[in-house]
């Protein structure tokens, strides 16, 4: 969906334009919000994220570009995210960037990233992770654009005849998929993808001489009670931390230094 200069100037969206993106999400799974980061911008990540892919610079990933706001606090999805997952949701650094080597020829297996956390009901509960793709090209049929299948997040495993471990990824949504229509997310380079990291998916060959890079950041939903601080995340630089905002120090809080503490 495309959304208006002044929406992408305040780097806000209105309540109308929300409603509708909440909306996508919920009844789609995913929804896309076109064309959201400047040229500049994305010329900028691509060089850096691209240098990162080719030469595997250790320990870059927590240092800019690559923490840039618009990057790790996407005021567009936030927004979106604290309807979905509630406002103390949480992430951890560094994310991720699906890179598609020029002329892969292969086609991934149909997978949903997550399963349901209640896999023995015969109903779908509220997403509990969120996935924030930012493509740093155009993204087209030619050069792999996901394939994705409306709705199938809210599809549930109950009386399936699956491995109820798998989530896909062996082939087991494969025969499940013949009988759901897809679509392929394509889109300008810089828009913002928000997925619910149960949709069904899968990654498709770049028939092209250029890669195809997409941000991929992950968010979840704050459960008290499962003690996330076990399991800090890398420690960000006091300094680096520090220069972020207040919602991103919240939102990234397990990787500040004193969450390794003790």
């Amino acid at each position: 969906m495309k959304i208006s200069s002044e929406e992408i100037r305040q780097q806000s969206l209105n309540d109308e334009t929300l409603f509708e993106a909440v909306r996508q999400v919920r009844e789609s799974g995913f929804v896309v919000l076109e064309e959201t980061m400047s040229g500049e911008w994305i010329d900028r990540m691509r060089e850096a994220w691209d240098a990162h892919v080719e030469d595997r610079v250790p320990g870059d990933l927590l240092s800019m570009p690559f923490i840039d706001p618009l990057a790790i606090e996407n005021p567009w999805a936030l927004q979106i995210m604290e309807i979905m997952i509630g406002k103390d949701f949480w992430a951890k650094l560094p994310y991720h960037c699906n890179s598609t080597a020029p002329n892969w020829p292969e086609t991934q297996v149909i997978h949903r990233d997550q399963l349901h956390l209640f896999p023995d009901l015969p109903i779908a509960m509220p997403p509990h992770m969120i996935v924030v793709h930012i493509p740093l090209v155009d993204f087209a049929e030619e050069n792999g654009s996901t394939e994705v299948w409306p709705g199938t997040h809210l599809i549930t495993d109950h009386e399936a005849t699956i491995d109820p471990a798998d989530i896909g990824r062996v082939g087991g949504l494969e025969k499940r998929a013949k009988t759901v229509p897809s679509i392929r997310t394509n889109m300008p380079a810089g828009s913002t993808l928000v997925r619910d990291m149960r949709l069904w998916h899968r990654a498709m060959p770049n028939r092209t001489v250029h890669r195809r890079t997409m941000l991929s950041l992950v968010y979840h939903r704050h459960f008290p009670s499962l003690g996330y601080q076990k399991k800090a995340a890398e420690p960000l630089a006091k300094e680096m931390m520090d220069g972020l905002s207040d919602r991103a120090q919240r939102i990234y809080r397990f990787n500040k230094q004193e969450a390794h503490a003790g």
